[in-house]
């Protein structure tokens, strides 16, 4: 079983307290108490989600349809593209996109005593997405609740009441952070789950009293957020 000390040992890096009590309560890693590689015949949606779902780990639902968290021992074991300039910049990945895009601690910047989070794009590129932690886990559970593809909703949930489904998931995964979220964080993300449903062409989403864009300008934003900088050699 991957360690902490191990991960902070191989990168180089200490992560902030909040990764450590979530590490080391099991909310890291999607893969619970299974090992990887899963044993032939299972799979993770029939044989390892059914064990998560009512205690989930970290943004299991929340974190949308596209985010993984990298397991432990896929944080251990990242291999770093050859095209990344990791001896100038350096990152420590803990998820991925479906489209193949990391998301990454940025250990070269520091802010308040805590590094941004960034999201290192399959380009030349990386993008500040949130100042800590803390702040990205907000983020992604408040964009959770605006925006939700048609498609993708259906895919997960079916058409019979797919929001309602939905609503009850990301509410679990709320339940299973509300110990280590500011309060703050907590009753903003108690009301959007809350909100009612709208719903246009494409897409659904919970209305709030505020638009999600809106109160992640007032919440989350900083110097850096959105900026976007070379990270290949």
């Amino acid at each position: 079983m991957t360690t902490l000390d191990q991960l902070e040992t191989k990168h180089n890096f200490t992560y902030p307290t909040l990764y450590k009590t979530l590490f080391e309560a099991n909310k890291l890693n999607w893969m619970g108490d299974f090992e990887e590689p899963l044993e032939k015949g299972k799979t993770w949606a029939d044989d390892v989600y059914p064990t998560l779902k009512e205690n989930p780990p970290l943004l299991l639902h929340s974190g949308g349809s596209d985010f993984e968290l990298l397991t432990p021992s896929a944080v251990l074991n990242f291999e770093f593209p050859e095209a990344w300039d990791t001896e100038e910049h350096h990152f420590i990945p803990f998820a991925k996109t479906a489209e193949g895009n990391t998301y990454a601690f940025y250990k070269n910047v520091e802010l308040d005593g805590e590094h941004p989070i960034v999201l290192i794009w399959e380009d030349d590129e990386a993008e500040y997405v949130a100042k800590n932690f803390e702040d990205f886990i907000f983020r992604k559970m408040l964009e959770a609740a605006d925006d939700i593809d048609k498609d993708d909703l259906y895919a997960d949930y079916g058409k019979d009441k797919p929001m309602e489904l939905y609503r009850a998931d990301l509410k679990t995964d709320l339940e299973a952070i509300r110990p280590y979220l500011k309060d703050e964080y907590i009753s903003v993300l108690e009301e959007a789950y809350n909100g009612e449903v709208h719903e246009t062409l494409i897409a659904y989403g919970f209305k709030c009293d505020k638009p999600v864009k809106e109160v992640m300008k007032e919440m989350l934003d900083f110097e850096l957020m959105g900026e976007v900088f070379e990270h290949e050699g």
